[in-house]
């Protein structure tokens, strides 16, 4: 049992991990591809977690004909080979190829993750879970952007290595994981998972939560540039703080989940707005990493919602299509969020663009927020009046 959990939350540390590794080299990397313009370059960063969006769709699609074993294979073998061959090849088209394999293969591996999940655990030991896989998931985001700072320092190369941790997972999934019963049980085989309007609904959510979030992950350093008398460092670990917030809100997440139940929608959204409020107005660095610590907070008590919702939505049938679905539009949030807020700047021509795109992001977490308050109430108040015979 402990080994089969293990096994699960080792995939979960694999998806972040695919993007944001590589981005403390981008300067390094500029010097050995020199005739590649810094916006190309910067599609390392980016591909794939777009080519994650159309393989995460076809996982989704693959299980209904093999098994999720097999499918997880698949994408393990995909990611192996495109995160280590990536750093050692030649020339910069072929490094592309293999980060776009890396990306299918990251793609396909995020929803079956949580559907195992949802396969092999209920209740409360399936909001453990899905919060558990959240949390390390962004350890990984966490932990390999340094690791990978240092192990590269002389030769980016050589932080590519990083991803030889791959094959070990690959073992463990095969060995430890057993075939989904989803998979074994003709009856729940039969069951047809239409995306119903529960997971089409989720899916919305979820894009335009991480469409107004993902300005932290693109922008935050921008937005210190405008502290002149912050500490380098906060700059550093900024990014690093917002994330470690995300792992302990997915450490947590079952307990706050059981003991706010709908509050938590309110209060994820309004954690959120306060790290973006003390981000942007506090020039003390202690208030502003204390900030980005609280945008990965709520964060996390978000994201982590709508998986736990979006594999019950699917009751006995397989979720990993639904999964696949809700992932997808993540993807898509995070993909869009730039041009978003260029298109906001460009309508409305501030005089600093990085804080007005950052107020737009503060207040749409805290308009939600206010507004998610009464919405919950009337919804409380209605389940509790008894009903009329």
């Amino acid at each position: 049992m402990k080994l089969k959990r293990a096994a699960i939350l080792s995939l979960s540390f694999l998806s972040i991990m695919a993007t944001d590794t590589v981005t403390p080299l981008i300067g390094q990397m500029s010097a050995s591809f020199p005739n590649v313009s810094p916006a190309l370059l910067k599609q390392t960063i980016t591909l794939p977690a777009l080519l994650a969006i159309f393989f995460g769709l076809l996982a989704g699609q693959l299980v209904k004909v093999i098994s999720k074993k097999a499918v997880l294979a698949i994408a393990l073998t995909l990611y192996s080979i495109g995160g280590i061959a990536g750093g050692w090849t030649k020339s910069f088209t072929n490094h592309m190829i293999m980060r776009a394999m890396l990306g299918a293969g990251t793609g396909m591996i995020s929803p079956i993750v949580t559907s195992l999940i949802a396969d092999f655990y209920h209740g409360k030991a399936r909001a453990d879970m899905v919060g558990y896989s959240f949390a390390v998931s962004h350890l990984g985001g966490v932990v390999t952007p340094p690791l990978a700072a240092y192990i590269g320092a002389n030769d980016w190369r050589t932080a590519f290595l990083i991803y030889a941790i791959t094959p070990f997972i690959f073992a463990s999934a095969m060995l430890f994981i057993p075939p989904s019963p989803k998979t074994t049980n003709r009856h729940a085989r039969r069951i047809k998972a239409p995306i119903s309007k529960d997971v089409i609904l989720l899916s919305i959510a979820s894009f335009v939560v991480v469409l107004f979030f993902f300005i932290i992950i693109t922008d935050i350093p921008f937005l210190i540039a405008t502290k002149p008398h912050l500490p380098d460092y906060v700059t550093a670990f900024g990014l690093s703080v917002s994330t470690l917030g995300s792992s302990i809100t997915g450490l947590g997440f079952s307990w706050l989940y059981q003991k706010m139940r709908k509050w938590i929608i309110p209060a994820g959204f309004l954690v959120c707005a306060l790290g973006f409020i003390l981000t942007i107005f506090t020039h003390n660095s202690a208030f502003v990493l204390f900030g980005l610590l609280c945008t990965g907070l709520g964060l996390g008590v978000l994201i982590s919602l709508v998986l736990l919702l979006t594999a019950n939505s699917t009751g006995e049938a397989d979720s990993t299509a639904a999964l696949a679905v809700v992932n997808a539009a993540f993807s898509v949030g995070m993909f869009f969020s730039p041009f978003f807020f260029a298109l906001i700047t460009s309508l409305f021509i501030p005089a600093s663009p990085v804080i007005f795109n950052f107020k737009v992001a503060g207040s749409f977490f805290t308009l939600v927020g206010l507004l998610s308050i009464p919405a919950t109430f009337i919804i409380s108040l209605n389940q509790t009046t008894p009903q009329k015979q």
